[in-house]
């Protein structure tokens, strides 16, 4: 058997059975022993680094290895960006590609690809021999998994087609990897965090995407109603519970002021799965009079104030949490704290920005038509977001609880929310899914949208459109530079989309952004709808950033 050959069949028995790539000699054999198993589909994208950023949209939807394919040199060269991507959001990718001819440098496509993948952050494994051919995807996987990180596998072209001895009874990583144990918190640890919780009077407890994993998101809501606590998210747990009784939404830079002046008050926080980085603590300004007690399943973390919590919990967030609940209930310990009609009424309303701006003829306000995004959007519609200006405003507005609700912001690049989504699209089958991209992340991987036709999801790419470099803006203007360097005239993307054979329309009044939603859903297949917003309208969180508002 050829090693491309067995290589194939080594990758369906890891599991393959979705792979993004585009075409190019390096890879042509693999796809080729690929195609030829029927269980496999393989998605042919338009660039190489969108192409990485589908397998890692369904790997995050799925929860399993996302697997990508590339040609070697500048195939892998493109897709740079989208590994450093995928290396900071941890998710588990395989890319299988090529290399030039052994010691021939002298071909324009040879560059040392092992550096260049290392300085991304991403994982390396070179096959020099046709005999490690299958020992090494058995490898890459496994690394993909247990280090939750893209791992980029290599063929050289003098390998692929050489004869080696197929393994008829592969054992897949699999048998390496049976699972993540549940770590159980040590007895002693667990008695000072019932202490230091039953001692405080005006408690929080933070909610993260290790909590929203591990399943813990029902203990959470429990231990807070138990001590009175108001409850909050990260970032990236977004939407997990927004629908919760005294919900005080993120914690961090995207607080609102109501909700930052009742943090303020708390002399205790529970962080449930957690990293508690700098961006939730906003700089270690958040919280200042509480104490932490931190839960988590590694050793140890050093908070984003370069401080440890006052008690670190090792432990799986879901059973660490629910023996917490269990002892203070035993204990009887339970409290008004924050839930009170004063709190209520504050939060009732602390979402909403009384800032007025002059919002320009043919334009939007951002914040409203978040507002109407999220109204018109179904609950069970899944929302990706991107970076730059635009993503804070659905970021602070959009409160519907989701299902999925998903952001692009690993390494802050804008441009990689599109095939991201795809790839979330092709994973759940069907399902309709919004995605939220300003216009210059747009234009970076607008070809995508050829692909969204091509597989015919239903996926609305929504442009919140100022027609320029929405943060370059911002910060020339605080500046007092020119803020018309960062304009740059958009094209009409209902147009563009709809030459690529999507449907597409403009809007330029809430009433037209409410229709171009309506329209999405009694229809079938991508659409991407472009709405023009103002940019006058400041985010709160630039004002805070970059104006030095008390916003």
């Amino acid at each position: 058997m050829k090693v491309c050959e067995a290589v194939a069949n080594a990758f369906v028995k890891e599991g393959a059975t979705t792979v993004f790539g585009l075409l190019g000699d390096g890879n042509l054999s693999w796809v080729a022993a690929m195609s030829r198993h029927p269980a496999v589909r393989l998605i042919d994208a338009r660039d190489e680094g969108a192409a990485l950023l589908m397998a890692e949209g369904w790997a995050r939807a799925t929860g399993e290895v996302g697997v990508c394919n590339v040609t070697q040199g500048p195939g892998l060269t493109r897709m740079t960006t989208s590994l450093v991507t995928a290396t900071r959001s941890r998710s588990p990718v395989v890319v299988y590609t090529s290399k030039t001819h052994f010691n021939d440098e002298r071909v324009n496509q040879a560059i040392n690809q092992e550096r260049l993948v290392s300085a991304t952050g991403a994982g390396y494994i070179e096959v020099l021999a046709p005999g490690f051919a299958e020992d090494a995807v058995r490898q890459a996987f496994y690394q993909a998994r247990i280090k939750s990180r893209p791992v980029v596998l290599c063929y050289p072209l003098d390998i692929q087609d050489r004869d080696c001895d197929a393994d008829d009874d592969y054992q897949p990583s699999s048998t390496l990897f049976p699972g993540q144990q549940r770590i159980r918190p040590a007895q002693d640890r667990l008695d000072e965090a019932a202490r230091i919780i039953a001692g405080s009077r005006k408690p929080v407890v933070l909610v993260g995407r290790g909590a929203v994993r591990s399943g813990a998101v029902a203990a959470s809501e429990r231990l807070a109603k138990r001590i009175g606590a108001l409850i909050a998210t990260t970032l990236v747990a977004k939407g997990t519970l927004a629908g919760a009784e005294y919900h005080a939404g993120i914690a961090g830079l995207f607080s609102t002021r109501t909700v930052m002046q009742l943090f303020d008050e708390a002399d205790c926080v529970i962080a449930i799965g957690a990293s508690l980085n700098p961006h939730t603590l906003e700089g270690g300004l958040l919280f200042p009079n509480a104490r932490i007690v931190h839960i988590d399943v590694a050793r140890t973390i050093l908070m984003g104030n370069d401080k440890l919590a006052d008690c670190y919990v090792q432990g799986d967030a879901e059973i660490t949490t629910r023996a917490l609940e269990e002892m203070l209930a035993d204990q009887r310990v339970s409290g008004e704290g924050f839930r009170t009609p004063a709190v209520r009424r504050a939060l009732l309303n602390a979402d909403r920005d009384s800032a007025e701006y002059e919002i320009e003829p043919g334009t939007v306000d951002p914040r409203e038509a978040s507002r109407v995004i999220d109204e018109h959007l179904p609950a069970e519609v899944g929302v990706v977001i991107g970076v730059g200006h635009s993503f804070a405003f659905p970021v602070m507005t959009m409160k519907r609880p989701r299902a999925l609700h998903e952001f692009v912001n690993g390494f802050g690049c804008i441009g990689e929310t599109l095939p991201v989504a795809i790839g979330m699209g092709v994973a759940q089958g069907g399902k309709p899914l919004a995605l939220i991209e300003g216009d210059g992340g747009a234009m970076q991987n607008i070809q995508e949208l050829d692909t969204a036709s091509r597989l015919g999801i239903k996926l609305l790419f929504i442009i919140l459109n100022d027609e320029g470099l929405g943060a370059e803006y911002q910060k020339a203007r605080a500046k007092g530079f020119d803020p018309n360097l960062a304009v740059v005239r958009s094209p009409d993307f209902g147009a563009v989309a709809r030459g690529f054979g999507c449907r597409g329309r403009v809007a330029r009044t809430i009433e037209e952004v409410a229709a171009g939603i309506d329209e999405f859903m009694a229809g079938d297949g991508p659409m991407a709808l472009d709405v023009r917003i103002s940019r006058n309208v400041i985010a709160i969180t630039y004002r805070r950033l970059h104006y030095g508002e008390d916003a």
